[in-house]
């Protein structure tokens, strides 16, 4: 199943200068719990940023440079290359950002794990609107975290 995961704030903020511009422990457990098997699909600022964390994992890293290697992931030069390297993988595909690859997985993908920042951020990266594509909610969870609300939603088409 092609599964997206993506944390994203209230004005739809993934990123800023090729960071997380927040720092959610809980958000951070929630996807590595929720990530713990199958591929994981990403660009490679999403790698760049959290592949060192991810050493136990398999990982695909996407970019069109032919000269690019990335450490502890296997190399794709487009999202259908990278699906169709994860289909040889046991479990679930997971499509983890950035901005692109949401853009191109979001008709592809079955769920969307959306943990949602009560709060806007100043960003340069944003996650695409999702609502057309997983009208369902199946679960949802609400916390707060650094004085935050914060909700994990599970949804579907």
């Amino acid at each position: 199943m092609i599964k997206i995961i993506v944390a994203c704030s209230r004005n739809r903020v993934i990123g800023k200068d090729g960071r997380l511009p927040w720092v959610i422990r809980e958000d951070w457990e929630y996807f590595l719990e929720q990530t713990r098997q199958g591929t994981l699909i990403m660009g490679r600022r999403c790698h760049r940023e959290m592949g060192k964390h991810l050493k136990e994992r398999r990982v695909i890293a996407l970019s069109r440079d032919p000269n690019l290697c990335f450490a502890d992931a296997r190399k794709a030069g487009s999202l259908k290359e990278a699906l169709q390297m994860a289909r040889a993988d046991d479990g679930d595909v997971w499509i983890c950002g950035g901005q692109t690859i949401y853009e191109e997985a979001m008709p592809l993908a079955e769920q969307l794990y959306l943990t949602l920042i009560d709060a806007d951020f100043e960003g340069d990266v944003f996650f695409p609107p999702w609502e057309k594509h997983f009208p369902r909610e199946l679960s949802r969870r609400e916390i707060v975290a650094n004085g935050i609300p914060v909700s994990f939603y599970l949804l579907s088409r």
